[in-house]
């Protein structure tokens, strides 16, 4: 019986390289769970866009650019619109259309997120 150290070598390589194949899968989850979460957030606000003849609705956008999710109504009056709720809108359409189903909905959008990712992943 030898009373010296006791050694061995553990190769992680496969360890590591499965963990990095994880990471970026779950980068491309959440990027895609974000996206989902985008678009729900447009058809909410659909809902309360001011809208007349329907320019302002129909200009709805969900882009990535440069990583970023951006999405938006895009028409020279959109800003004017969201963020003056003084104005007297039509039928039942009002200001904050965009940033009112976002805090209104927050939780079910945080679901929505959680659910999106899952699914990416698989799991």
């Amino acid at each position: 019986m030898s009373n010296g150290p006791v050694q061995f070598a553990i190769d992680f390589s496969q360890v590591t390289a499965g963990l990095t194949r994880l990471a970026q899968k779950a980068d491309v989850a959440k990027a895609q769970a974000a996206l989902r979460v985008a678009y729900e957030i447009i058809r909410l606000s659909a809902f309360e866009v001011p809208h007349d003849k329907g320019d302002l609705q129909n200009s709805a956008t969900v882009q990535v650019i440069s990583g970023e999710i951006v999405l938006g109504y895009h028409k020279p009056y959109a800003a004017r619109l969201h963020e003056n709720p003084q104005y007297r809108f039509q039928k039942g359409r009002k200001g904050r259309y965009l940033i009112d189903p976002i805090i209104n909905n927050a939780g079910a959008l945080g679901m929505k997120m959680g659910e999106g990712f899952q699914e990416e992943l698989g799991i």
